[in-house]
């Protein structure tokens, strides 16, 4: 039979295909040494009449194999194992180790400004059990994953090379560019058309692109005092100098930003401003327009979150307000579906949507066109809007517990910011304790919050109380609860 004894494993009885049986026994068998390479393996027909299968299974497993690159047919001669393996190609052989010359520290190469800026990106590890207050994300559990099964499965079905090939056009899919257009008119109130859509991957690249195609190193760029910390950190990595802006309960404070010169941008929050929740007032909304118009300045709205609210109508977009208003707006799915989708999108201006196209391009060349396509069709299906029903739902619930839980135990000494809307809320307690020692002593009570963001030259300082903000939309109602005990035995105690 060949120039080979063959012994293979399959059952008969198995759910397994007899084809695959064959296969994962043949790869078994040359992969340990016992089909040695450069041996003729039987036909097929003589094969599958000495184990008892037909030759269509023998032919099927054949085929595999070869296609795989574990034999290979000569013409005239007969199939044989190859005497390269595939894993030959797949995996690098390991260099020997080598003591190094020189200690460790000195072979760190030279960072640049940007490396060194975003080095100092550290996190303190959790501790096993401990309740995350600290996660701005969605509770993904909730996600409707059987729709979206749904449409990934109707799309395979029906796409041709285009939905794992290089985009068509690196501004985003046609189609979800144009629902977007309509969502967000409908939604936010956005002025735009669909050629002033650009798909980015998330709402840190809108920033960060943003940031390089507008600031050179040394210009000025105004942000809420307290703020976001990765556009801060993003602005100040680029070289720009940031102006912290203060933030009272009606938003950002536009006259303390009429006193400041030569301010290339500003980068506000203003339907649910990070993290005090405030919302911006409509004449504060017409000032901080005229101001930008009056000083040739351009706003970054980042509207992270807006479509979350409680107790009204979402407020509209500051875009939305005036006709060619000099707003770059920001926005993101990762709150609302879920963060592993990685699309966002960016609102931009006409005179300036070819730099940042271009940009886009040369930062990663497209967001994940696959992920568009089922994007596209889950908002014109309108998933999105019944998705976003149930979530306020259940947002709503969880903000109202832990409402509750803080007022239970701290009565008095807690004041509450930011609680009709969003995903997380702020809370002020008064205490004798400093904002780190208050953050240190929850975690070490198995609680992790999210500590205030203050740009550089910011005033931070409020004797007698401390602030913590809780992100609720992925704990559970028994969690809350705990972690409303836990704060009061780490703070009262």
């Amino acid at each position: 039979m060949g120039d080979m004894d063959i012994a293979l494993d399959f059952d008969p009885e198995s759910s397994t295909p007899l084809y695959r049986q064959l296969y994962d026994s043949f790869k078994a068998g040359i992969l340990d040494g016992r089909f040695a390479a450069g041996t003729k393996l039987p036909a097929t027909r003589e094969l599958a009449r000495s184990i008892g299968v037909s030759r269509i299974t023998v032919t099927e497993c054949y085929e595999r194999l070869l296609a795989e690159g574990y034999i290979e047919a000569r013409r005239g001669s007969g199939t044989f194992v190859c005497k390269r393996l595939p894993e030959l190609s797949l995996f690098a052989s390991p260099s020997p180790a080598a003591a190094p010359e020189t200690p460790a520290a000195n072979l760190l190469p030279h960072l640049s400004r940007f490396g060194t800026a975003v080095n100092m990106l550290l996190n303190r590890p959790s501790i096993p059990g401990i309740i995350r207050l600290d996660l701005h994300g969605p509770d993904v559990a909730h996600f409707p994953r059987k729709v979206w099964a749904r449409l990934i499965a109707k799309r395979m079905g029906r796409s041709g090379r285009d939905l794992f090939d290089y985009a068509f056009d690196s501004r985003g899919d046609p189609a979800l560019r144009n629902a977007l257009a309509r969502y967000l008119a409908q939604a936010r109130a956005v002025l735009c058309d669909p050629d002033q859509i650009l798909i980015v991957s998330g709402s840190q690249q809108a920033i960060s692109l943003t940031a390089r195609i507008l600031l050179n190193e040394g210009d000025r760029v105004a942000m809420e005092s307290p703020g976001y910390y990765y556009a801060g950190r993003t602005f100040t990595s680029q070289g720009a100098e940031v102006v912290p802006i203060s933030v009272d309960h009606h938003g950002i404070k536009v006259s303390e930003l009429q006193k400041h010169k030569d301010i290339r941008m500003v980068y506000v929050t203003p339907s649910h401003q990070f993290p005090t929740g405030a919302a911006l007032t409509l004449p504060r909304r017409k000032a901080l327009l005229a101001w930008a118009r009056a000083n040739n300045a351009l706003i970054l709205e980042d509207d992270y979150d807006s479509e979350f609210r409680y107790r009204e109508r979402p407020l509209p977009a500051l875009q939305g307000i005036e006709p060619d208003a000099p707003v770059i707006y920001s926005g993101s799915f990762s709150k609302l579906l879920f963060p592993s989708l990685r699309l966002g999108y960016l609102v931009i201006p006409k005179q300036l949507y070819l730099p940042f196209r271009t940009a886009k391009v040369l930062a990663d060349l497209q967001s994940s066109t696959f992920h568009q396509h089922i994007l596209a069709d889950f908002l014109i299906e309108g998933h999105l809007e019944s998705h976003l029903r149930r979530m306020r739902t259940l947002y709503d619930k969880r903000r109202s517990i832990l409402v509750r839980v803080l007022r239970e135990h701290f009565g008095s000494k807690v004041t509450i910011f930011g609680d009709e809307a969003g995903m997380y809320l702020l809370a002020r307690f008064r205490t004798n304790l400093t904002e780190q020692e208050a953050w240190e002593r929850a975690h070490d009570a198995g609680v992790r919050t999210d500590r205030l963001y203050w740009p550089p030259g910011a005033s931070e300082t409020q004797h007698g109380y401390v602030r913590l903000v809780f992100a609720y939309a992925t704990v559970s109602e028994k969690e809350l609860q705990v972690a409303g005990r836990r704060l009061a035995r780490a703070f009262l105690d």
